[in-house]
């Protein structure tokens, strides 16, 4: 036997319409497989039906035992303050004036997969079948094709086409929203995706 523990990306959907959700999730579907789904709400024969044929992993919340909470990078900040020592306060100020930056100055790969924590910079194009992951901003400045995942302040873009996905803390970029080859900044205020041209 061989045990391996694995980090997932999740999706929390609540289901409030029927309808509603088959067309969002028509329209995501190649994105959403790529992702476990945490289902709130009634899953109906039809939305059943759907992701099954379509070969998603799910899971009714309901029905499971394990406690699913939001992580909140605020809380691990407020944990960090409440342990400082004027020793520890000096080292902390001091790491944080270095800010780590990995840059990319190439195409990412179709089936290359980065995975970072700090901010990423890519001078080239996101290929189709190519998986990028931060949880600091992303600035991108070819055309993505793939999946890009930022859990940041900001994303910077140059365009996305019609194979490309784009998540921004949570939430699914509508890609209609996008303009190509402009220089745009999204950033996410009061819980509302704003979109924004650099001039």
């Amino acid at each position: 036997m061989k045990v391996t523990q694995k980090n997932i990306r999740v999706f929390h959907i609540t289901i409030d319409d029927e309808a509603l959700f088959l067309e969002y999730f028509r329209k995501n579907s190649p994105l959403l497989r790529e992702f476990f789904l945490l289902i709130e709400g009634t899953i109906t024969k039809n939305i059943a039906f759907v992701l099954e044929q379509s070969g998603v992993c799910y899971k009714d919340i309901n029905q499971c035992s394990i406690r699913f909470g939001g992580i909140k990078k605020e809380s691990s900040v407020l944990d960090e303050t409440s342990q400082k020592s004027p020793q520890n306060e000096e080292k902390s100020i001091a790491s944080t004036l270095v800010q780590k930056l990995k840059l990319f100055d190439r195409p990412i790969r179709s089936g290359e997969e980065i995975i970072e924590s700090v901010p990423i910079v890519i001078f080239g194009r996101v290929n189709s079948g190519a998986k990028v992951f931060s949880e600091e901003s992303i600035s991108i400045y070819g055309i993505i094709d793939g999946l890009v995942q930022c859990d940041g302040e900001y994303i910077v873009l140059n365009g996305i086409s019609p194979r490309g996905h784009l998540i921004f803390n949570g939430e699914i970029v509508d890609r209609d929203t996008l303009k190509q080859n402009v220089l745009q900044k999204i950033v996410m205020r009061d819980n509302v995706i704003e979109i924004k041209e650099i001039v």
